[in-house]
Protein backbone atom coordinates (compact mmCIF):
# COMPACT_ATOMS: atom_id res chain seq x y z
CA UNK A 1 0.00 0.00 0.00
CA UNK A 2 1.49 3.55 -1.12
CA UNK A 3 0.35 6.70 0.16
CA UNK A 4 2.11 9.87 -1.12
CA UNK A 5 1.23 13.04 1.07
CA UNK A 6 2.60 15.43 -1.41
CA UNK A 7 5.58 15.73 -3.68
CA UNK A 8 8.06 15.41 -0.62
CA UNK A 9 6.19 12.98 1.30
CA UNK A 10 5.60 9.47 0.68
CA UNK A 11 4.71 6.33 2.91
CA UNK A 12 4.47 2.67 2.42
CA UNK A 13 2.75 -0.44 4.01
CA UNK A 14 3.65 -4.29 3.15
CA UNK A 15 3.97 -7.92 3.70
CA UNK A 16 6.74 -9.94 3.54
CA UNK A 17 6.33 -13.93 3.41
CA UNK A 18 9.68 -16.50 3.25
CA UNK A 19 11.32 -18.89 4.47
CA UNK A 20 15.19 -19.69 5.68
CA UNK A 21 17.32 -22.62 5.57
CA UNK A 22 20.71 -22.96 7.25
CA UNK A 23 23.30 -25.60 6.76
CA UNK A 24 26.29 -25.73 9.29
CA UNK A 25 29.37 -25.87 7.33
CA UNK A 26 32.08 -28.40 8.93
CA UNK A 27 35.01 -25.94 9.64
CA UNK A 28 32.32 -23.90 11.74
CA UNK A 29 33.68 -23.20 15.61
CA UNK A 30 30.20 -23.12 17.09
CA UNK A 31 29.23 -26.50 17.66
CA UNK A 32 26.14 -25.76 19.78
CA UNK A 33 24.72 -24.67 16.66
CA UNK A 34 22.64 -28.20 14.62
CA UNK A 35 23.81 -29.27 11.48
CA UNK A 36 20.55 -27.49 9.93
CA UNK A 37 18.11 -24.70 10.86
CA UNK A 38 15.16 -24.25 8.82
CA UNK A 39 12.14 -21.50 9.57
CA UNK A 40 8.77 -19.37 8.23
CA UNK A 41 9.15 -15.79 8.18
CA UNK A 42 6.13 -13.41 7.69
CA UNK A 43 6.87 -9.84 7.90
CA UNK A 44 5.11 -6.59 8.42
CA UNK A 45 7.26 -4.04 6.52
CA UNK A 46 6.91 0.37 6.83
CA UNK A 47 8.42 2.85 5.24
CA UNK A 48 8.15 6.75 5.45
CA UNK A 49 10.37 8.51 3.10
CA UNK A 50 10.81 12.48 2.98
CA UNK A 51 12.42 13.46 0.11
CA UNK A 52 13.84 17.22 -0.96
CA UNK A 53 16.71 16.81 -3.40
CA UNK A 54 17.11 18.95 -6.08
CA UNK A 55 18.78 16.95 -9.21
CA UNK A 56 20.51 18.24 -12.26
CA UNK A 57 21.97 15.61 -14.02
CA UNK A 58 24.82 13.96 -12.28
CA UNK A 59 24.78 17.17 -9.29
CA UNK A 60 22.52 17.07 -6.27
CA UNK A 61 21.68 19.32 -3.35
CA UNK A 62 19.45 19.14 -0.56
CA UNK A 63 18.69 16.02 1.92
CA UNK A 64 16.71 12.67 1.58
CA UNK A 65 15.40 10.77 5.16
CA UNK A 66 14.02 7.33 4.65
CA UNK A 67 13.10 4.89 7.43
CA UNK A 68 12.02 1.54 7.41
CA UNK A 69 10.58 -0.65 10.17
CA UNK A 70 9.61 -4.51 10.27
CA UNK A 71 8.38 -7.04 12.40
CA UNK A 72 9.48 -10.60 11.20
CA UNK A 73 7.39 -13.61 13.11
CA UNK A 74 9.26 -17.08 12.61
CA UNK A 75 8.34 -20.31 12.92
CA UNK A 76 10.40 -23.64 13.19
CA UNK A 77 13.69 -22.18 14.95
CA UNK A 78 12.24 -19.69 17.70
CA UNK A 79 15.15 -20.77 19.56
CA UNK A 80 17.79 -19.30 17.21
CA UNK A 81 15.70 -17.25 14.91
CA UNK A 82 13.31 -15.49 17.17
CA UNK A 83 10.53 -12.76 16.41
CA UNK A 84 12.48 -9.58 15.44
CA UNK A 85 12.00 -5.76 15.53
CA UNK A 86 14.23 -4.58 12.57
CA UNK A 87 14.65 -0.46 12.04
CA UNK A 88 16.59 1.36 9.61
CA UNK A 89 16.86 5.21 8.92
CA UNK A 90 19.05 6.34 6.11
CA UNK A 91 19.66 10.09 6.01
CA UNK A 92 21.27 11.89 3.05
CA UNK A 93 22.83 15.23 2.18
CA UNK A 94 23.98 16.55 -0.54
CA UNK A 95 25.94 19.99 -1.58
CA UNK A 96 26.93 21.82 -4.83
CA UNK A 97 30.69 23.08 -4.60
CA UNK A 98 31.18 25.32 -7.45
CA UNK A 99 29.99 24.70 -10.69
CA UNK A 100 31.44 21.53 -10.57
CA UNK A 101 31.75 19.95 -7.78
CA UNK A 102 29.20 17.89 -5.58
CA UNK A 103 29.69 16.65 -1.77
CA UNK A 104 27.41 13.83 -0.42
CA UNK A 105 26.90 12.77 3.12
CA UNK A 106 24.68 9.79 4.17
CA UNK A 107 24.23 8.59 8.12
CA UNK A 108 22.58 4.76 8.71
CA UNK A 109 21.65 3.47 11.33
CA UNK A 110 19.99 0.25 12.35
CA UNK A 111 18.75 -2.02 14.78
CA UNK A 112 17.17 -5.48 15.56
CA UNK A 113 15.94 -6.90 18.86
CA UNK A 114 17.39 -9.60 17.60
CA UNK A 115 20.19 -9.64 19.62
CA UNK A 116 21.90 -13.03 20.29
CA UNK A 117 20.74 -14.90 17.08
CA UNK A 118 23.87 -15.73 15.43
CA UNK A 119 21.65 -14.90 12.13
CA UNK A 120 22.48 -11.28 12.11
CA UNK A 121 20.24 -8.99 9.33
CA UNK A 122 23.05 -6.07 9.11
CA UNK A 123 26.51 -7.12 7.18
CA UNK A 124 29.50 -5.39 6.47
CA UNK A 125 30.56 -5.71 2.82
CA UNK A 126 31.98 -3.64 -0.55
CA UNK A 127 28.62 -2.95 -1.84
CA UNK A 128 26.21 -1.97 0.99
CA UNK A 129 28.40 0.43 2.68
CA UNK A 130 32.40 -0.01 3.65
CA UNK A 131 33.94 0.17 0.49
CA UNK A 132 37.19 -1.84 0.51
CA UNK A 133 36.66 -4.31 2.80
CA UNK A 134 35.17 -7.45 0.71
CA UNK A 135 32.00 -9.38 0.03
CA UNK A 136 29.91 -10.08 3.26
CA UNK A 137 33.12 -9.81 5.77
CA UNK A 138 30.65 -9.68 8.88
CA UNK A 139 27.16 -9.49 10.25
CA UNK A 140 26.12 -7.29 13.46
CA UNK A 141 22.62 -6.77 15.24
CA UNK A 142 23.38 -3.20 15.34
CA UNK A 143 25.73 -0.63 13.13
CA UNK A 144 26.31 2.84 12.62
CA UNK A 145 27.60 3.83 9.23
CA UNK A 146 29.16 7.37 7.90
CA UNK A 147 29.76 7.65 4.08
CA UNK A 148 30.87 10.88 2.51
CA UNK A 149 32.59 11.62 -0.42
CA UNK A 150 33.31 14.95 -2.65
CA UNK A 151 32.61 14.29 -6.69
CA UNK A 152 34.00 16.60 -8.76
CA UNK A 153 33.61 16.51 -12.70
CA UNK A 154 36.38 15.45 -14.55
CA UNK A 155 35.14 15.59 -18.60
CA UNK A 156 32.24 16.65 -19.76
CA UNK A 157 30.89 16.73 -23.20
CA UNK A 158 27.46 16.10 -24.72
CA UNK A 159 25.94 13.53 -23.06
CA UNK A 160 28.95 11.73 -21.26
CA UNK A 161 30.31 12.75 -18.29
CA UNK A 162 33.66 11.59 -16.19
CA UNK A 163 33.74 12.32 -12.68
CA UNK A 164 36.12 11.71 -10.01
CA UNK A 165 35.72 11.27 -5.79
CA UNK A 166 37.36 10.95 -3.04
CA UNK A 167 35.93 9.14 0.16
CA UNK A 168 35.76 7.82 3.68
CA UNK A 169 33.77 5.36 4.92
CA UNK A 170 32.88 4.55 8.58
CA UNK A 171 31.16 2.34 10.65
CA UNK A 172 30.85 0.17 14.04
CA UNK A 173 28.68 -3.14 14.49
CA UNK A 174 27.42 -4.75 17.50
CA UNK A 175 28.04 -8.17 16.88
CA UNK A 176 25.55 -11.02 18.11
CA UNK A 177 25.45 -11.52 21.89
CA UNK A 178 27.20 -8.41 22.57
CA UNK A 179 25.65 -5.23 24.37
CA UNK A 180 24.70 -2.08 22.73
CA UNK A 181 27.92 -0.63 24.35
CA UNK A 182 30.16 -2.31 21.55
CA UNK A 183 29.08 0.26 19.17
CA UNK A 184 31.00 2.80 20.82
CA UNK A 185 34.21 1.48 22.55
CA UNK A 186 36.39 0.80 19.19
CA UNK A 187 36.36 -3.29 19.13
CA UNK A 188 34.75 -3.21 15.63
CA UNK A 189 35.41 0.05 14.09
CA UNK A 190 35.90 -0.33 10.53
CA UNK A 191 37.69 3.31 8.36
CA UNK A 192 37.92 3.31 5.16
CA UNK A 193 39.26 6.43 3.03
CA UNK A 194 39.71 5.98 -0.96
CA UNK A 195 39.03 7.17 -4.39
CA UNK A 196 37.07 6.31 -7.36
CA UNK A 197 35.77 7.12 -10.99
CA UNK A 198 32.53 7.82 -12.29
CA UNK A 199 31.00 6.92 -15.81
CA UNK A 200 28.03 8.59 -16.48
CA UNK A 201 25.08 8.88 -19.43
CA UNK A 202 23.28 12.19 -19.31
CA UNK A 203 20.37 11.45 -20.87
CA UNK A 204 19.65 8.03 -18.78
CA UNK A 205 18.35 8.51 -15.89
CA UNK A 206 21.41 7.35 -12.97
CA UNK A 207 23.29 5.24 -15.76
CA UNK A 208 26.41 5.82 -13.84
CA UNK A 209 29.42 3.02 -13.57
CA UNK A 210 31.68 3.81 -10.53
CA UNK A 211 35.10 2.40 -9.48
CA UNK A 212 36.40 2.65 -6.03
CA UNK A 213 39.42 1.64 -4.24
CA UNK A 214 39.07 1.65 -0.62
CA UNK A 215 41.91 1.91 1.82
CA UNK A 216 41.60 -0.13 5.41
CA UNK A 217 43.15 2.04 8.62
CA UNK A 218 41.69 0.32 11.58
CA UNK A 219 41.12 -2.81 13.16
CA UNK A 220 41.16 -5.13 10.21
CA UNK A 221 43.01 -3.38 7.38
CA UNK A 222 41.57 -4.71 4.25
CA UNK A 223 41.88 -2.70 0.93
CA UNK A 224 40.07 -3.16 -2.43
CA UNK A 225 38.16 -2.26 -5.73
CA UNK A 226 35.03 -1.95 -6.14
CA UNK A 227 32.80 -1.89 -9.05
CA UNK A 228 28.85 -1.20 -9.43
CA UNK A 229 26.10 0.76 -10.94
CA UNK A 230 24.75 4.06 -9.85
CA UNK A 231 25.97 5.96 -7.36
CA UNK A 232 26.93 4.34 -4.09
CA UNK A 233 24.45 6.13 -2.43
Amino acid sequence: MLYEHDFHNRAELGFSFGNQEYNLQSDQPNTELPDQIKASTIGIIGEYEFNDLLIEYQYLSGFRNQTNIEYLFNSGASEFIPNAFIGINNLEYFKRVGKKGNFANRLKLSYTTNRDSPFAPFTLDNQINIRGVGNTVDRGTASIVLNTEYRHTLFEKGWFVVQGNTFLDAGTWRNPGNDISQLFDGSSVRVNPGLGLRFIHKRIFNTVIRIDYGFGIANAKTSGLVFGIGQFF
